[in-house]
């Protein structure tokens, strides 16, 4: 414990000779008097103006933020100051977004944002956020432009689209592929992620076909026909918007497709069964969440601490919410103030537990490692019945980074 305060001491006295001054973190008490409460302002769509699918994930991270609001209240608080939420409903919408920021730092006081599920919105916010020189961490927004901007004020604990997308090449490789053909929605999501496996892929040496369909199709078979014709080993499917989704996978099926398909990402649910019925039956997916997955003592906590208040288990996105929370009060600590321009310098250097393993930033300028955690762990899952899920679906594969572990 000594050793850490020494190296807290250490880094604040470091961080009072950046740029910011050399007495930016010794100003007296009166020139900047600290608010009654630490506030945090919490930007997400709530409300039915945005996709019920959208409003239902952005309440689950304000289920998160409320618990640790008063998880941490119970225990002090930060900076010896009460913790407060202020709420808004970006609608899912980029401009009510970028004004909800503005709203929260200039006529609130937020000392920092927590907010994000739709990049495009995120990508508005930031700017707001960047210009006013606040703490803004992304609850689960995977743009990779979001951190490429390199904006110091800006933190991503969660996983972004190149993580995800680069996942695919090792563990297609691993899985002894060398013809995969891509069926991309054309949405900036379906775009952007089959692009991405596409370059991926090809740079490994695959073989690799691609198509793209319209998102309110309800006719895949022209696209699939094309792919189909350089046989390939396994189908990518990049998109989400049903029922587009589905079909790619049923009418592959029924044009007599017999090899793997793979989405991208994990919409294996109830809608997707009840869509895709038998045919859905082997289809494999990638997520972030396994029954193998290891909870450290934090993650423990905060599962925990979730079920006994709402009765039922978290969603992984709702653990990376946890962290980035976390990581706002570390630097706080660090820094010694609730000051968002002191906070800021102490974010780059994060060093602490969080729910999945040691939480560190890359700071690599102009990429997307920029406050950007890398340590996310991807898992490639397969249905090996109809009906499955991540909690009873055969996991194949797990990747982090370019590292592959086949199970």
């Amino acid at each position: 414990m000594n050793e850490q305060l020494t190296r807290r001491e250490a880094l604040v006295t470091a961080l009072a000779a950046t740029a910011l001054g050399g007495g930016a973190l010794l100003r007296p008490a009166a020139a900047h008097a600290a608010p009654a409460t630490a506030r945090i302002g919490v930007i997400l769509p709530l409300s039915d103006k945005a996709l019920k699918a959208d409003a239902m994930a952005g309440s689950n991270i304000l289920k998160t933020a409320q618990l640790w609001r008063d998880w941490i209240n119970g225990r002090g608080g930060v900076d010896g100051q009460k913790v407060e939420l202020k709420v808004y409903d970006d609608q899912a919408d980029s401009s009510i977004g970028a004004k909800a920021v503005k709203s929260a730092i200039s006529k609130d006081h937020c000392s920092v944002i927590l907010a994000g599920w739709n990049s495009p919105v995120v990508l508005a916010e930031i700017e707001l956020a960047h210009k006013l020189h606040t703490p803004y961490f992304v609850a689960y927004a995977w743009a990779s432009d979001i951190t490429s901007a390199g904006y110091p004020e800006v933190v991503r604990i969660g996983p972004n689209n190149d993580q995800l997308a680069n996942a695919f090449a090792p563990f297609m490789k691993a899985r002894g592929y060398q013809r995969v053909g891509i069926v991309a929605e054309d949405t900036a999501f379906g775009q952007g992620l089959g692009e991405t496996i596409r370059a991926a892929a090809t740079s490994s040496g695959l073989t690799v076909g691609a198509a793209t369909y319209k998102r309110d199709t309800h006719d895949v078979r022209p696209q699939l026909r094309r792919l189909l014709r350089d046989k390939p080993d396994a189908i990518v499917v990049a998109g989400y918007i049903p029922p587009a989704l589905t079909l790619a996978i049923t009418q592959a099926r029924e044009l007599g497709y017999k090899g793997d398909i793979i989405l991208g990402w994990d919409y294996v649910d109830d809608a997707f069964w009840k869509a895709t019925g038998k045919k859905g039956t082997g289809v494999i997916w990638p997520t972030f969440s396994a029954p193998s997955l290891h909870l450290t003592s934090t993650g423990l906590t905060f599962k925990h601490a979730y079920q006994k208040r709402y009765k039922h288990t978290p969603l992984i996105y709702q653990a990376f919410a946890w962290d980035e929370l976390n990581a706002w009060k570390w630097a706080v600590d660090t820094a010694g103030s609730i000051t968002p321009a002191d906070v800021v310098a102490a974010l780059p250097h994060i060093d602490m537990q969080g729910t999945m393993g040691r939480i560190t930033l890359s700071n690599t300028p102009g990429t997307v490692h920029f406050n950007q955690w890398d340590g996310v762990t991807i898992y490639f899952d397969q249905a090996s019945k109809k009906d499955a899920t991540d909690a009873d679906a055969k996991v194949l594969a797990s990747v982090k980074g370019t590292v592959v572990k086949m199970y």
